[in-house]
């Protein structure tokens, strides 16, 4: 796993110091992880797939395979494309965002339909007192 998880950092032009300070570890045991001296818990391991954006079975060596597939991850959440078709966003525009960019937007929509549904239940209360 360490000599993964430092092709990956090396791909990303940062420090090791700059990766332990992202993964909010000491840079010693960063450091170890690299070496293959010590491996990440478990829970460390799923941030450090998360932080550069790869796969589990990468890190763990079950696949050469480093990055995923941002398509595959994004389509997995679009369900049947419908977000898509709501955005107004071709498979290409969604495949150039970033995981990041498209955890924005998840979020956003989450933000705006949890206002959406505070809103009703506001206006039906409303009614109901004026009932």
């Amino acid at each position: 796993m360490g000599d993964r998880i430092r092709t990956l950092r090396v791909e990303r032009g940062m420090s090791q110091v700059a990766v332990a300070k992202r993964l909010d570890v000491k840079p010693t045991t960063y450091n170890s992880w690299e070496r293959n001296a010590t491996k990440p818990k478990h829970e460390k391991v799923l941030e450090i797939a998360d932080f550069f954006e790869t796969t589990l079975d990468y890190l763990y060596g079950r696949s050469n395979d480093r990055h995923i597939s941002l398509d595959d991850y994004k389509m997995e959440k679009l369900l049947e494309n419908k977000i898509l078709r709501i955005f107004g966003m071709s498979e290409e525009e969604l495949s150039s965002l970033s995981k990041e960019e498209f955890d924005r937007i998840i979020d956003y929509s989450k933000y705006v339909i949890h206002n959406h549904n505070m809103e009703k239940a506001k206006e039906r209360e409303r009614n109901k007192d004026a009932d």
